[in-house]
C-alpha cells in the first residue's frame, strides 16, 4: 500500500487562517523578527537512508527447440544460420571454446562409435534468489525556496506564518553486491554429429557469410539434468537521483529567533542510472559459464515528501536550518540478460542541514 501524504490543515490554514486572524486580533507586532523573513532562499547539505536495492536472476541461456533453422547460443560455443539458411540442414555459422568438447570415438547413442562436438548451457547459481544491498547513508543536497503567503494568529499572543516551499534535490547511487555461490544448477548438453568433418582446433568461429566446416544444425542428442557448480556474481547500480518538490508550509515561532516549521509537497523523482552484472558458473570438467550485462536507463517518478525544520536566527538575514525529511517516490526496476535490479525508494528518510537567507 503507497502511504498518503495529507496536507489538507496546512491548506485550510492557508485559505483561512489569515481572514479569521484580521478578524479577531490586532496586527502583527513588527518587532517579530522571524516572522519578518518574508522570502528565503536556502542551500543545505542531505543526508539519506533507507535505500535499497534487489538484485534477483532468471537465466535465459536457452538453447532452444530441437528443429531446425534456430539460432542456438551456449556457455561454450554457438550454432547459428548461415548465409545460404542453413541448405541441407548443415551451416557453416558455429563455434566452439575448448578442444575437450570434441569426442572422436563418442560410445553413446546416437553415434554408437561416430564422433560428437558436445555443447553446454548451464543456469544462474543465483536463479530463484533475491541479493540485497543497503547503503548505510547516501550524502546529496537541496535548493530551496520558501515563500510567505500569510500570516495569523493561533492565539492572542502567538502567530503563525503560511507559505509555499519549492525544492529541487540530487544525490549520488552506488550499490554494489558480490559473492562466492556453491550449489545444484541445472545443466542442457547438446551433441552435434560432425560425421567426417574434423574440427578447426579450439577456440574457433565461423560466419554468418564466409564458407567453412559444415556442421549438422539440429544436435543428435539432449541430455538435461542438475550438476554441481561453484561461482561467483556481482552486481552493481549506479547513477544519480534528481528530486524536485512543491507544496505549502506552516511555521511556528517557539522564540524570537528559533522557529519551527511543517510541511510537504508532491512531485517527482528522475533516476538515472545504470546496472551492471558479472558472472562465473564452473561445472568441474565440463563448462565455464562466463556472462556480462550492461544497461542504462532514465526512470520518471511520482513522490510525495513530508519535512520538518529548524530554524535559529544568525542575524537579520541568515538563520541556520537543520531538518528532516520522509519520501516516497515507488520502485525503478532495470533488467538485462535475465538480471534485474528493483531500486526501492518508498521510504527515504532524510537528515538535512545548511543555511537560510531571508530577503
Amino acid at each position: 500500500m503507497k502511504p498518503k501524504i495529507c496536507f489538507g490543515l496546512v491548506g485550510l490554514a492557508c485559505v483561512g487562517g489569515p481572514a479569521v486572524a484580521q478578524e479577531r486580533f490586532p496586527a502583527l507586532d513588527q518587532s517579530d523578527a522571524m516572522l519578518k523573513r518574508r522570502n528565503r532562499i536556502s542551500l543545505k547539505a542531505t543526508f539519506n537512508f533507507n535505500i535499497k536495492t534487489d538484485f534477483t536472476s532468471a537465466t535465459v541461456s536457452n538453447p532452444g527447440a530441437l528443429v531446425p533453422g534456430v539460432n542456438r547460443t551456449y556457455d561454450d560455443g554457438f550454432v547459428f544460420r548461415d548465409i545460404s539458411g542453413n541448405a541441407g540442414g548443415m551451416t557453416w555459422n558455429w563455434g566452439y571454446n575448448n578442444n575437450a568438447q570434441y569426442t572422436a570415438v563418442d560410445p553413446a547413442a546416437p553415434f554408437l562409435g561416430a564422433s560428437s562436438l558436445a555443447f553446454h548451457a548451464v543456469n544462474s547459481l543465483a536463479d530463484g534468489t533475491t541479493r540485497s544491498s543497503r547503503d548505510k547513508m547516501l550524502p546529496g543536497f537541496e535548493l530551496v525556496y520558501e515563500e510567505v503567503l500569510g500570516r495569523f494568529h493561533i492565539s492572542e499572543k502567538r502567530r503563525a506564518n503560511v507559505g509555499l516551499l519549492v525544492s529541487f534535490g540530487h544525490l549520488g547511487l552506488s550499490q554494489r553486491d558480490s559473492g562466492s555461490l556453491a550449489g545444484t544448477v541445472g545443466l542442457t548438453t547438446d551433441k552435434y554429429a560432425p560425421g567426417v568433418v574434423l574440427p578447426p582446433l579450439a577456440p574457433y568461429s565461423g560466419s554468418f557469410a564466409a564458407a567453412g566446416p559444415l556442421l549438422p544444425d539440429v544436435p543428435a542428442s539432449r541430455t538435461v539434468g542438475p550438476v554441481a557448480a561453484t561461482g561467483t556474481v556481482n552486481n552493481k547500480l549506479e547513477g544519480s537521483l534528481y528530486g524536485f518538490n512543491i507544496g505549502p508550509f506552516i511555521e511556528f515561532p517557539l522564540h524570537e529567533r528559533v522557529s519551527l516549521t511543517l510541511g510537504g509537497g508532491l512531485g517527482f523523482v528522475y533516476a538515472d542510472t545504470t546496472y551492471s552484472f558479472t558472472e562465473t558458473v564452473v561445472v568441474p570438467a565440463v563448462v565455464t559459464a562466463t556472462r556480462s550485462g550492461r544497461i542504462s536507463q532514465g526512470d520518471w517518478l511520482f513522490s510525495g515528501v513530508a519535512k520538518l525544520n529548524l530554524y535559529v536566527g544568525l542575524s537579520e538575514a541568515w538563520s541556520w536550518e537543520l531538518g528532516l525529511a520522509y519520501q516516497y517516490a515507488g520502485n525503478s526496476r532495470s533488467a538485462v540478460q535475465g538480471k534485474a535490479a528493483n531500486l526501492q525508494l518508498d521510504g527515504i528518510m532524510s537528515l538535512n542541514t545548511g543555511l537560510n537567507y531571508a530577503f
